[in-house]
């Protein structure tokens, strides 16, 4: 039995079950998604007396949130007080437990959200699958010979076997939105800023992940606020619009299936994109094809700026010499990048990205895959990916650079391997709200999708 928000709220708001019941169950279920996908890094100590807490809220008529009970698990990326902390890698020691958490995790906390686990990444989040020194693979439920997508591996891999209701990612290159597509989810990674977090990044951002576009837009409302320990958030806070507003706009969309470098997309993919595109025409938008034009000189730039930050930790770390093989090889010749080379890249990105904004600057949305190809293997780095890392996230990585929101769904499933195939809805800035409002007008008129593959029968909750 798999609830998300709503169904876990109006359970608990009903007296049909209580918090109490419901982490009980959810730690119980964890211990399989962890035996079997690889997905948990380490399990709440502190859980079982938050839902308790809760379970009283709620007998009082008093629950102090929107998320008061609802169980959620957070990526290893995130300091989570009490919990330790790898981020993915065995070169740090995850002690000590973290002393305070992360503005998001604080922001779920408030609204009385119960963190019933940390979920595994892959080393320092630097590969877009499920691949760590620390914790091993991370393995997808759909197909456990198959990798969930990375970096936020052990988010997708839970929520897809049908753990928590929501979970939180982090996404440099599409760490939200790879394991959502290759794992069936809804995602989006927003506007840079819109979610406050600390340390501040110009790349990196908090993503929420869930099983439906509607849990995604709930999670964001809560953790979409402005900070003060966040000097670069944006200010205000997210609020969602209908359909029918983005409908009056009189929208026009850019379909982008070739980025100009990178592998080519798979019919199964393409089909996929156009089925969405298609919808999108039907409904009045205006669909034009377009092309990036982008090269392999400019993932070259991203490269070298994404080495730079992945040396400087494991320089910095406990144990450098180990940090997992993959990364290891891809960092072989980051020593010889100078300040120069460095900053030589640095710009060439920047000028991709005015080219990309130039390019894009006519289109209200654009619709693209989230990546070229149904799935690969659990034990691969990623398609291409053997010598240069991240090289299949063309169509995920450079809308962290512009800063622009994108978001997923689960359109359909590969006929061949019957793994899920991912759709992307990027907006203009701030536009995370029409962004989500395409994205579950896609959701809501899709054809049929299976249920999720929901371990030895799922959580089950007593009454």
């Amino acid at each position: 039995m798999v609830f998300g928000i709503s169904q876990f709220r109006s359970a608990y708001r009903k007296g049909e079950l209580t918090p109490a019941q419901a982490i009980a169950t959810q730690l119980e279920y964890a211990r399989s998604v962890a035996a079997s996908v690889n997905a948990i890094s380490v399990f709440s100590d502190s859980a079982v007396q938050e839902a308790e807490m809760s379970t009283r809220r709620y007998m009082s008529h008093n629950p102090i949130g929107p998320l008061d009970g609802v169980p959620v698990v957070v990526k290893d990326s995130y300091c989570v007080e009490g919990m330790p902390r790898w981020h993915g890698s065995a070169i740090h020691d995850g002690d000590p437990v973290s002393a305070s958490s992360s503005e998001p995790v604080m922001r779920l906390r408030q609204a009385g959200a119960i963190i019933i686990a940390k979920t595994t990444m892959p080393d320092m989040g630097m590969l877009g699958s499920g691949i760590s020194s620390q914790f091993g693979i991370v393995r997808n439920p759909w197909d456990t010979s198959k990798s969930p997508g990375g970096s936020s591996a052990g988010t997708g891999a839970a929520l897809a076997a049908g753990l928590a209701a929501f979970g939180l990612g982090t996404d440099i290159a599409g760490s939200v939105r790879l394991p959502a597509g290759h794992c069936g989810l809804a995602a989006i990674k927003p506007t840079q800023g819109r979610i406050a977090y600390s340390p501040a990044s110009t790349m990196r951002s908090a993503g929420v992940m869930g099983r439906s576009v509607s849990d995604v837009i709930e999670g964001l409302s809560v953790i979409g606020r402005e900070a003060s320990t966040d000097p670069m958030c944006l200010p205000g806070a997210f609020s969602p619009t209908s359909i029918e507003s983005v409908f009056q706009r009189m929208p026009t969309v850019g379909l982008l299936l070739d980025m100009g470098y990178g592998l080519q997309v798979q019919s199964s993919v393409r089909q996929a994109v156009e089925d969405a595109a298609r919808r999108l025409t039907d409904a009045g938008f205006i669909v034009e094809p377009m092309s990036l034009g982008l090269t392999d000189a400019d993932f070259a730039d991203a490269d070298r700026v994404f080495k730079a930050h992945a040396a400087s930790e494991v320089r910095a770390s406990r144990h450098p010499d180990r940090v997992v093989e993959h990364v290891k090889t891809w960092l072989q010749d980051a020593q010889k990048i100078s300040m120069m080379d460095y900053d030589d890249a640095l710009a060439g990105l920047l000028n991709t990205v005015r080219r990309i904004e130039h390019a894009t600057r006519q289109c209200d949305f654009l619709i693209s895959p989230v990546i070229p190809v149904p799935g690969f293997s659990a034990d691969s780095p990623g398609p291409g990916d053997e010598q240069r890392l991240l090289r299949h996230t063309q169509f995920t990585a450079w809308f962290n650079q512009t800063g622009q929101p994108a978001a997923v769904y689960r359109e359909c499933h590969d006929e061949t391997s019957g793994l899920p195939i991912g759709v992307q809805i990027i907006g203009r800035r701030f536009d995370d709200a029409g962004v989500l409002a395409v994205t579950q007008y896609l959701e809501q008129t899709r054809s049929k999708v299976p249920e999720y593959p929901v371990l030895q029968g799922g959580p089950q909750y007593a009454n």
